[in-house]
């Protein structure tokens, strides 16, 4: 090769070098979030970047938030957009599409971009300011340019005198004409860092040479001594899970409110909304710390290890995935472990949840029309209501389940060796983002860990419609599914639908596809006025049930379009009792083993007889 090409091809090399080092490593943003009148629920944005390298430039706030698989047009709150160079002249601007704001005359220039944001979505966990505090997922707020993504970012917050501000983010210095500082190394960071600034209760606690920081925005009636005290005893479970933590501090935050129920898993910490009386009773204590195990369990699982499709993240549109069940189902599924072992949850309440479980499985329709693969990659349509009831899986709950037939059948096969726990360890450890996984490295885990072919086992639990013998499986750890009658189960009627009440009936909000009042012909929202041509009077169909034999006939009256409507359901019958899982009479030193290897307690004194 002659000099002239050597010549050539280095420059063409030196000139994609230089491009690619220009668009992704760029110079720091600074972000400046003005809150000065919060009982308005405003914010004033603004931006400030270094200098670009193209005629023009394209800045998008996202349509989805990470944790949230749902385009949810986080655009919508965006007013008064203005863009300047860094003399303070203007530049012009045009809207290309509900996310993307571009700006016109941008070569050589430093730009800063300004917007005003409406900030009223506290149940969407995406961005919420009033007089007493400021939550902001900064996908809902922050708007970005491709060509910065990769770049540092400062935020400098501007919030009433006595406001403290947290977050996971590295807290950066504070000039004096700032009240508050964070730092992200990129944006993928920082809108997966969220920031929780007011007046609020604020606890930390260090264990095993890690920080952790619990902060709670409203009053209620939670004890946060003993929150925090079942905080520090969670945190510690992990390592039967994962080698190695991802973190050095993480943040748990919580909004006690009226209304507002969720929670939403950040790289760094999380934000757990829940009613502000729901922490006093057991039942509703056990929802809150399961729900922290949850989010502390995507610590690991999808916030270090995602599946392909996912990574890196499409702000702008779906990113699908066929394996978003081990995403949430899994994270489901491992949460229990994490809270038995740590004694956060009694074995009662372990079997108690896992009878939901089941419960909730053998009243789901759609498992014979929909796998749990399918229900990952369609999980941006879901609807929830009673169409998706009777036609679909929900990666939650069956993802649960599948897990739960693996981590038995790896149990099984390398004799109480190995669980499904090694293979999300495996996860962990050689596959962290940016790496990704696909359902072909999932197989090879497996078969690296049991030294077996799991492809028939997938493709007829994974993208089949699994079928499963529950006795059969509870078996393996001396366990067994009872309604509280060993010989002879009794039988209550049964219509298969749910209502709820309204002003003049009983309003149909689910009926069971194939069940007596789905063959009668009730439908959703159908309002149910009168049974047997008495009139409704109860607020719940049961009440009314108990008058009912299984096989008896029920006249049904109600409204359809504002027509009055009868129809002859023959009752169905279920079992009187709720399911529970039971030790089997007899229990072997194997299964007693098998149940060890799973839960991690010895097997329980379990009282059968206790009432509901």
């Amino acid at each position: 090769m002659n000099m002239a090409k050597i010549s050539l091809l280095f420059r063409m090399f030196l000139t994609l070098f230089l491009t690619f080092y220009t668009i992704n490593v760029q110079g720091v943003v600074v972000v400046d979030i003005a809150i000065e009148q919060p009982q308005h629920h405003y914010a004033q944005i603004t931006i400030n970047f270094d200098k670009f390298t193209t005629k023009q430039a394209n800045f998008h706030l996202p349509a989805w938030r990470t944790g949230k698989y749902k385009i949810i047009n986080l655009a919508n709150g965006v007013r008064e957009f203005a863009a300047f160079d860094s003399q303070g002249n203007k530049l012009t601007w045009k809207k290309l599409d509900k996310d993307t704001w571009q700006v016109q005359d941008t070569l050589n220039k430093n730009v800063q971009i300004r917007y005003q944001v409406y900030a009223n979505q506290l149940g969407q966990r995406t961005r919420h300011i009033d007089d007493s505090h400021a939550f902001i997922d900064a996908s809902t707020v922050v708007m970005y340019s491709d060509v910065f993504r990769d770049s540092k970012h400062i935020i400098e917050l501007q919030v009433p005198a006595t406001w403290q501000s947290i977050s996971g983010l590295e807290t950066g210095k504070k000039p004096s004409n700032k009240s508050h500082q964070f730092i992200a190394s990129n944006y993928d960071v920082l809108v997966d860092s969220p920031i929780e600034t007011g007046i609020n209760e604020h606890h930390t606690f260090s264990i095993e040479g890690r920080d952790y920081e619990l902060v709670i925005w409203g009053k209620g009636n939670y004890d946060s001594t003993k929150i925090v005290a079942d905080l520090k005893t969670l945190v510690q479970q992990s390592k039967y899970i994962w080698q190695g933590y991802p973190f050095k501090r993480y943040v748990f935050m919580v909004h006690a409110t009226s209304g507002a129920r969720g929670a939403t898993e950040h790289l760094n910490s999380t934000i757990i909304q829940t009613s502000r009386f729901k922490f006093s009773e057991r039942k509703d204590y056990l929802r809150f710390i399961s729900t922290a195990a949850h989010e502390f369990v995507h610590t690991w699982n999808v916030k270090q290890y995602r599946p392909k499709g996912l990574v890196p993240y499409n702000y702008q549109q779906e990113n699908y995935s066929t394996l978003l069940w081990l995403s949430e189902g899994s994270t489901s599924y491992l949460q229990n472990h994490l809270l038995l072992r740590g004694e956060l949850m009694s074995s009662n309440e372990f079997l108690e949840s896992l009878a939901k479980r089941i419960t909730g499985y053998l009243h789901k329709p759609g498992r014979e029309t929909q796998t749990v693969a399918q229900a990952s990659f369609n999980k941006w349509l879901e609807e929830g209501g009673d169409y998706d009831n009777n036609h679909s899986v929900n990666i939650y709950s069956e993802g649960f389940l599948v897990s739960w037939l693996l981590d038995f059948s790896i149990m099984e096969k390398t004799a109480l060796k190995k669980s499904y726990r090694d293979v999300h360890n495996e996860l962990y450890q050689n596959y962290k983002v940016p790496k990704s996984f696909d359902e072909k490295d999932l197989l090879t885990i497996l078969k690296d860990i049991t030294h077996d072919d799991y492809q028939a086992w997938w493709q007829e639990n994974i993208h089949g419609y699994a079928n499963i013998d529950f006795n059969a499986l509870l078996a393996k750890a001396g366990l067994t599914m009872s309604y509280g009658e060993k010989d002879n189960v009794k039988k209550i009627a049964w219509a298969g639908l749910k209502t709820k009440h309204v002003t003049n009936g009983l309003q149909i909000t689910h009926v069971e596809k194939s069940g007596p009042a789905w063959q009668a012909g009730l439908a959703l929202d159908d309002i149910i006025v009168a049974v047997n041509s008495l009139r409704m009077i109860d607020k719940e169909l049961t009440k009314r049930l108990k008058n009912f034999k299984p096989n008896d006939r029920m006249s049904v009256t109600f409204f359809r379009r504002d027509e009055l409507v009868t129809r002859m359901v023959i009752l169905g019958e279920t079992p009187k009792n709720k399911l529970k899982i039971v030790p089997l009479d007899k229990i072997s030193d194997t299964q007693k083993a098998f149940f060890k290897h799973w839960t991690g307690i010895d097997f329980p004194n379990i009282d059968v007889n206790k009432e509901d």
